[in-house]
């Protein structure tokens, strides 16, 4: 029988190639970027005052630790709580919808190679995650009580069918996207080629380099316990197994040296927030922003 319909090889690299295009414009668009940066500071924020409390835990100043939904808890107790909460979920969902343009629509060039799709990977988990705190500080803005999803979410994914496979795939990613290729980042340093170093000063790129590589050891470090977390929430029957960043310090905590290696921890998580503040001043957006900026970037020494 003949086909009525078929399609053609040349056809459809031409549609991808437009659905490229069409993201990579949406990418560039410069209220899409705005709200992605505000997104950032935000980001600093729920990353900075974890990382604070954690070194006062550390040094025994304050008796528990907090996660990222907790600070939001925070902001909802302070004067004009309900403006810092508006701002805070326009924050949260900037980034957000920036995690998922990262992961879809590759901007920056990630690339479909191994190192690529982890690191993509850990932009979509990031997204998830973030999602998840923009409901939390939507649910204190409706309702005045937020759900916490960080103690909750694996158990509620759990009692579906077939749902302890996908917390414990959300685990994998967390461990591999979210976790090591952060910390091989921050190691080798290599974030910087993301930064528009010709708008920065010696003393910026020095800052950025400092508080980056801390910062994402740092945070990588915490979230390959999460995603360990995760993985073990898989095979867990109680519904009280929690796993949020307040429960990876907690395990921090609990290992020899626990107290140092926590305060270590607090202070790098102090160091990502500064750097994701200097990301929302400095941090090209696209790659055709970095192809632009190519010809004026120094040379590694």
């Amino acid at each position: 029988m003949r086909t009525l319909y078929s399609i053609h090889p040349a056809g459809l690299a031409h549609t991808r190639q437009r659905a490229g295009s069409f993201g990579l414009a949406f990418a560039a668009n410069p209220w899409v970027q705005r709200l992605a940066r505000f997104g950032m500071v935000i980001r600093g924020v729920i990353y900075f005052v974890p990382g604070i409390v954690a070194l006062q835990v550390a040094l025994s100043l304050r008796p528990s630790l907090m996660s990222q939904q907790s600070t939001i808890k925070l902001i909802a107790t302070q004067p004009a709580s309900q403006a810092l909460l508006v701002a805070t979920a326009i924050g949260l969902l900037g980034y957000a919808m920036w995690g998922i343009i990262r992961a879809v629509v590759d901007p920056l060039d990630r690339g479909h190679h191994i190192g690529g799709i982890l690191r993509r990977l850990g932009y979509l988990t990031s997204a998830i995650a973030y999602i998840g705190m923009l409901a939390a500080t939507v649910g204190y803005l409706v309702t005045a009580i937020a759900h916490d999803s960080s103690s909750n979410w694996a158990a509620s994914v759990r009692s579906h069918p077939l749902g302890a496979v996908v917390v414990a795939i959300i685990g994998v990613c967390w461990v591999l996207g979210a976790g090591l290729a952060q910390v091989a980042d921050g190691w080798t340093g290599s974030f910087m080629r993301d930064f528009d170093e010709a708008r920065m000063g010696p003393a910026v790129r020095r800052w950025a380099l400092v508080t980056g590589r801390a910062g994402m050891i740092s945070r990588g470090v915490v979230f390959t316990v999460i995603g360990g977390l995760f993985i073990i929430s898989s095979t867990h029957a109680s519904t009280r197994h929690t796993v949020g960043m307040d429960d990876a310090l907690l395990q921090i905590f609990h290992r020899p040296f626990g107290r140092l290696m926590l305060g270590v921890a607090g202070a790098g998580l102090m160091a990502f927030g500064c750097f994701a503040a200097m990301c929302a001043r400095w941090l090209r957006m696209t790659k055709l922003d970095r192809a632009a900026a190519a010809p004026f970037q120094s040379t590694p020494h």
